[in-house]
């Protein structure tokens, strides 16, 4: 039987403790924004080589090129490459699939004692990205699993587009929950898009939107339009944004963006921790029979009704 062959570049590699400049250093490479929230935690993979150069991937104004820049002198010696790295926000206050991995624990609507145990017990994989001839080394599972430990916090959560093609985040350790439904009229808007001819390819960014929209006739122009519109007031709706007609551009984005997505959401536990609430079947049963489906046997207690509704409780009385 013949060994399984290892990658010898894999010796070199370390994982440790990052900045805001080596996110900044990749950012380029990753499909979505710079911006990756309220920052808390950056780790970052490097492959440090004894003399010589490691293969280093440059992203520069023109492209992305391998070289020297890409490196640094590590200790004794040696080069260091930077080859990827992660990025830990504090978790969003509201995220349906949350409240449903959790039985609503962290349902902010519901309690507004959850908002301070998002901030206390959440983060939020925000960013992972490694550099294109680094990948399929598995180095994404490795840096997933072995800083999950290391943020700190009893949960972290991460949403995928790409989780089921490229499940890394199961494969670290964190559970994948269902999906939830796509926005309300999701389905209404693809089956009109798709009855004028714009398909998946003709919506996959704001601008071939925009163009496929202009090459369209008069009247099928106003229907898409027309149906875009219906389901951008609708979407923004939901989010509770405070704005229901957004400009144009920032629309066909939201459709771009959010209308064939269907991201998995993951969360992990860690092992130190003991489970911050009972959320078995049978707890959530006893939950429901009391009248309340959507309780956490564990959340905390709901807040008082606050000065001012006491001021006016007391007026209302006399």
């Amino acid at each position: 039987m013949t060994p399984a062959r290892t990658c010898t570049l894999l010796a070199g590699i370390r994982i440790q403790r990052g900045a805001r400049e080596d996110w900044d250093r990749l950012a380029p490479l990753h499909y979505r924004s710079h911006h990756a929230g309220a920052v808390t935690d950056i780790f970052r993979v490097v492959h440090r080589a004894a003399g010589g150069m490691s293969p280093g991937f440059v992203p520069t104004a023109s492209g992305l090129i391998p070289g020297r820049s890409a490196q640094a002198r590590g200790a004794a010696g040696q080069r260091e490459t930077l080859v990827g790295v992660i990025v830990y926000s504090r978790s969003p206050l509201s995220l349906a699939a949350r409240n449903r991995a959790t039985g609503g624990r962290y349902r902010v609507g519901r309690n507004l004692a959850a908002g301070r145990l998002v901030n206390e017990e959440l983060r939020i994989v925000s960013r992972v990205v490694i550099a294109p001839n680094w990948r399929g080394l598995g180095l994404a599972r490795r840096l997933v699993a072995e800083t999950l430990p290391r943020v700190g916090t009893p949960y972290v959560e991460a949403l995928a587009a790409m989780g089921r093609v490229h499940p890394f985040f199961e494969q670290a350790g964190m559970t994948a929950y269902p999906g939830a439904p796509g926005p309300a009229g999701s389905e209404r808007l693809r089956s009109a898009l798709e009855a004028v001819g714009l398909g998946r390819c003709a919506r996959r960014s704001a601008e071939a939107l925009e163009a496929a929209l202009k090459s369209l006739a008069p009247a099928a122009r106003r229907l898409a339009e027309r149906e875009i519109e219906r389901w951008a007031r609708s979407y923004l709706a939901a989010k509770n944004h405070r704005s229901r007609r957004p400009e144009r551009r920032r629309t066909l984005d939201l459709v771009a963006r959010h209308l064939d997505s269907a991201p998995v959401y993951y969360l992990w536990r860690a092992k130190s921790f003991e489970p911050i609430a009972d959320l078995s079947a049978e707890a959530l049963a006893k939950a429901e029979a009391r009248g309340d489906a959507n309780a956490d046997p564990g959340a905390p207690a709901p807040l008082g009704p606050g000065p001012r509704r006491e001021k006016r409780e007391k007026g209302a009385r006399r």
